[in-house]
């Protein structure tokens, strides 16, 4: 009895006979042989399999491949969250494929790739839902309406600033039709790189003269969200080729948004000034007010207590959370001020402690201000370009059924062959163990 395991481009076929028990018995499993005992040996007259015998015989193509060029276009709209906190893109998806015929379609079929989000399969009860399909001079356009959640994770973590990336992973998935194995090869533009991400403008409002002003209408029209804020509104893009694949079939957006950021220097910040003047006055006024060591422990304690409440607002959670962070050293030099600014002058018949903490308290709020540095510069680079998202009037759309797509769009593989450059823009390429990454030039 033949049974048939289907791998990856092969199908593996145990002979007919069947394997021997004994020690010359071979099993599948996990890609290596292995031998079972003795004492399973059998009095079937067969030959046994022999590792050999199954290297040679067992192994044979049982699907031709062939790549299918795709262009997967994204508008992107704007990103909500919900209650809690999870995160979803809205936008258009748009699916040209060409060269068709060879996939011999029937009179009325619009082939399209299916859709993964985040390795999940995407279609109308988890993120995609097809709008319209058209086809012609051996093309196909499929429009989809996008709702795809995205995956959230802590990237840059400096008090008061949270920096989140909000990941979308979108891969096409291999169809196999008569016999043959089609794998989408995803083309990236090279052109104008537009053609294959975008964001779209505000409505029925004029652009400002400078970037900043565009990106700060964008902001406000992708911004749907109540609790994050973001860095940049354009993500960045990423083309991934993975190991021994001579063809792209995924695509990566990733977005940066901060958490609270300056409205959490005020939140925090403000009422650790407060603790810190009246920490201060409790100590310095010590004496000229004669103030009981009682009651000048108890106003320690309030202000103690007060940092507390407030420390949730300082820790935030984390799926990694680390020990000897600046955050943690922030707190520490918090309570430790505040600790020795308890102790009365009479105990140790000295103000020198009680100053001292004084001093630590202070001296807690550089932490905080070298963080506000650290976040521009975090800001700076995953800067992007305005013109590698947003249509302008230098911009030139492509239409798939009137236009050679080769005159727009390159496979991966040749612009890594390319190094990236190409006449009207550039990719940096990325090696990561045998991986190769594509992406836009510029940013993180």
């Amino acid at each position: 009895e033949k049974k048939e395991i289907e791998e990856d481009g092969y199908t593996m076929v145990a002979p007919e006979g069947g394997y021997q028990e004994g020690e010359g018995k071979t099993e599948i499993e996990g890609g290596e042989p292995t031998t079972t005992p003795s004492s399973m040996v059998s009095t079937d007259p067969r030959p046994a399999t022999t590792k050999e015998d199954l290297g040679r015989s067992c192994l044979r193509p049982s699907v031709k491949e062939k790549l299918v060029d795709v262009r997967s276009f994204v508008l992107l709209k704007h990103i909500y969250d919900d209650n809690d906190d999870n995160l979803t893109l809205v936008g258009t998806l748009i699916q040209n494929v060409f060269n068709v015929n060879d996939l011999k379609l029937s009179d009325d079929e619009c082939f399209y790739f299916e859709h993964r989000f985040n390795d999940l399969i995407a279609d109308k009860d988890y993120g995609l839902k097809e709008r319209n399909s058209e086809t012609a001079n051996n093309t196909t356009k499929t429009t989809f309406q996008m709702c795809a959640p995205l995956d959230k994770d802590a990237d840059f973590d400096i008090f008061p600033f949270k920096v989140y990336t909000a990941t979308l992973l979108i891969e096409l998935s291999t169809c196999t039709r008569g016999g043959t194995r089609f794998r989408p090869n995803m083309l990236l533009a090279s052109t104008d790189k537009r053609n294959c991400i975008s964001v779209q403008p505000p409505y029925l409002k004029a652009w400002g003269d400078s970037d900043k002003e565009k990106v700060d209408l964008l902001k406000t029209k992708m911004d749907k969200m109540k609790d994050f804020d973001f860095v940049t509104p354009f993500p960045k893009v990423e083309y991934i080729i993975e190991p021994g694949k001579q063809y792209c079939s995924k695509c990566r957006l990733t977005f940066y948004l901060v958490e609270g950021g300056d409205s959490k220097l005020v939140e925090i910040l403000a009422p650790m000034l407060l603790i810190s003047i009246l920490n201060t006055l409790n100590v310095f006024n010590n004496e000229a007010f004669d103030t009981l060591n009682v009651e000048y422990i108890a106003n320690s304690a309030t202000f103690a207590l007060t940092a507390v409440f407030i420390l949730p607002n300082i820790f935030t959670k984390s799926n990694r959370p680390a020990l000897f962070t600046s955050n943690n050293g922030y707190i520490l030099l918090l309570f430790v001020g505040l600790a020795l600014s308890s102790f009365p002058t009479e105990m140790f018949n000295t103000r020198a402690i009680g100053i001292t903490g004084v001093a630590i308290f202070w001296l807690s709020f550089v932490i905080p201000i070298v963080h506000w540095f650290r976040y521009c510069l975090f800001k700076e680079s995953v800067s992007r370009n305005v013109k590698d998202f947003v249509k302008d009037s230098e911009y030139e759309s492509f239409y798939p059924f009137k236009q050679n797509y080769t005159d727009y769009f390159k496979s991966a593989c040749e612009i890594v062959e390319n190094k990236g450059e190409l006449p009207e823009t550039t990719y940096e390429i990325e090696e990561m163990t045998k991986s190769k990454i594509i992406k836009y030039q510029g940013g993180k």
